[in-house]
């Protein structure tokens, strides 16, 4: 029996072919080949069905592996200001005690400022500063004698910074000479 040259390049062998003049190859030991060829193909077929189940399993753990980071990030931004909120409970507490009495509110007012301090928060000062765009927001320009010209002469809105960047401008009055 002759293999055509197309079935060939087809089929594995380990053993050399000879050939005649019309370019097709003859095998001498047809029937030992032809039942090495058969366990080649049974392990070609294993090692794909191996290697296709491999595949398959990474690809689902992939699959998890992504599903459990989203669910691992929608719980972190859920819960992310559960610390800063535990720390506000008490300020809440004395709120409720300083709608009793009014000399409660600027102990309220201490005591919200120094949570926030401890997140990073600090107010900008302004009063009395040069004039600093980075840093404020002048709602209109004021005439006096009193400051030198682009000084802050009242602070109407104070501004803050968290951890060095402001995240809210002080809005303020600017002087300018008469």
């Amino acid at each position: 029996m002759r293999l055509k040259q197309s079935e060939k390049a087809k089929v594995p062998s380990n053993k050399k072919e000879t050939s005649d003049e019309k370019g097709e190859a003859a095998s001498p030991e047809l029937g030992s080949s032809a039942g090495e060829l058969a366990e080649l193909l049974e392990e070609a077929e294993r090692l794909a069905e191996e290697r296709t189940d491999q595949l398959l399993r990474c690809r689902a753990e992939l699959e998890n592996t992504i599903k459990r980071a989203a669910r691992e990030k929608e719980a972190l931004s859920r819960y992310a200001s559960e610390r800063l909120i535990t720390k506000l409970m008490p300020v809440l507490d004395s709120l409720d005690q300083a709608a009793k009495q009014v000399e409660g509110m600027e102990r309220i007012r201490r005591q919200l400022l120094d949570v926030l301090k401890t997140e990073g928060l600090s107010p900008i000062g302004a009063q009395g500063e040069k004039f600093d765009p980075y840093r404020h927001e002048a709602l209109m320009m004021v005439e006096s004698d009193e400051y030198d010209d682009g000084t802050v002469t009242e602070e109407v809105q104070r501004g803050y910074a968290l951890n060095g960047r402001v995240i809210r401008f002080s809005k303020v009055l600017v002087s300018k000479k008469r």
